[in-house]
């Protein structure tokens, strides 16, 4: 019997949890649509291409719809249960707590693995092919990839810095740099409006240089060129973390902790992709111990919202503390399935216990 009760517990979550997916990608989904439809006027971009932009774009909408489904799921599942007595005739008939919990975790765990197949790579790879498709209306040829503010400290060289770095499209191995400040080891401080990067050469030449020595006035120093030993190409270094695959985002984080870059910023996405996969898992917990005690689809749906409002705001709340440097990229990339494993753990218990 515990074999043929997770079967069936399993087979009336699996219909509502497909249709949460679709119901929560379609709601995060309003806003593009709304762009699509712009597009598709002032553009003259046909339906199959608005299409394709849609089937680009779902990935991205799947990143938090997996995980949040679980709780829709399971919730209602249990709650309809409940309302038609099966939970307390499984109970009378011998079945334990744990062994509805289980093919929950099960699922969960499922969910938890696609949905880490879907953050860490087919959601960076859709979005490539999204932007592609999306330059192709907006410009004659696609933009350069463009980082701002970025710093890197190199040993035995100084610090390096440029408000600004545009990839050169026509020459896949140089870079444009504006508002470039270089601190070298010795103490000088070079500051140029524009320079160019070389990753042949792995050099930064700067333009009408103001040259200012320890203990001196600046002075102009026409164009420098100052050795710039980053082992990667413009195009790798500025390609958009969200085109990455996890494999090519933890290549791009070693290669910038190895320049002296900051890697905070890339950490955090890398860390996030994962462990909103794993809060798949955290949900299937929760979830499965409310539906333990609910009483019928009203509660279930009810638990449903303040789990769902209460996830958003530990998600977002998470973004706010790495961005005032309240955390660090690791912990807050972590809070919110740290804090709902938590909390699931004491729900299973207490459910356990009563």
């Amino acid at each position: 019997m515990p074999a043929r009760l997770a079967r069936y517990l399993l087979r009336e979550t699996a219909g509502l949890y497909l249709l949460g997916v679709a119901a929560f990608c379609l709601l995060l989904s309003i806003d593009l649509l709304s762009v699509l439809a712009r597009f598709l006027i002032q553009q003259g971009a046909s339906l199959a291409q608005v299409g394709r932009l849609l089937l680009y774009k779902l990935p991205y909408f799947l990143h938090l719809s997996l995980p949040i489904a679980v709780v829709f799921a399971v919730l209602l599942a249990t709650g309809r249960l409940a309302k038609d007595s099966e939970l307390k005739a499984a109970y009378a008939l011998g079945a334990r707590p744990m062994g509805l919990l289980a093919p929950l975790l099960v699922l969960g765990v499922a969910v938890g693995a696609l949905g880490l197949v879907n953050n860490g790579y087919l959601e960076a790879r859709a979005e490539t092919a999204y932007q592609r498709l999306i330059d192709g209306f907006l410009y004659v040829q696609p933009p350069a990839q463009v980082q701002s503010d970025a710093s890197f400290r190199i040993d035995g060289e100084g610090v390096f810095y440029a408000s600004r770095i545009r990839a050169d499209l026509h020459d896949l191995k140089t870079a444009h740099l504006q508002g470039v400040l270089v601190l070298l080891d010795d103490g000088t401080v070079l500051t140029a409006a524009t320079g160019t990067w070389s990753s042949v050469s792995k050099t930064w030449a700067l333009d009408d240089v103001q040259r200012s020595a320890p203990g001196a006035a600046p002075a102009p120093a026409g164009t420098v060129t100052v050795p710039f030993r980053l082992e990667a190409d413009p195009t790798q270094t500025l390609a958009r973390s969200e085109t990455l695959p996890l494999d090519r985002l933890w290549q791009q984080i070693r290669r910038l902790r190895q320049a002296g870059g900051d890697a905070g910023a890339l950490l955090f996405q890398f860390h996030r992709r994962i462990a909103d996969a794993f809060t798949a898992v955290v949900f299937a917990l929760i979830s499965g111990a409310l539906g333990l005690r609910v009483r019928g689809r009203a509660t279930g749906f009810a638990w449903t919202i303040l789990l769902l409002v209460g996830f958003w705001a530990l998600w977002f709340l998470a973004r706010a503390l790495y961005d005032t440097g309240a955390l660090g990229p690791v912990q807050a990339a972590w809070l919110t399935p740290a804090v709902g494993g938590a909390g699931a753990l004491l729900l299973v218990a207490w459910s356990l216990r009563t």
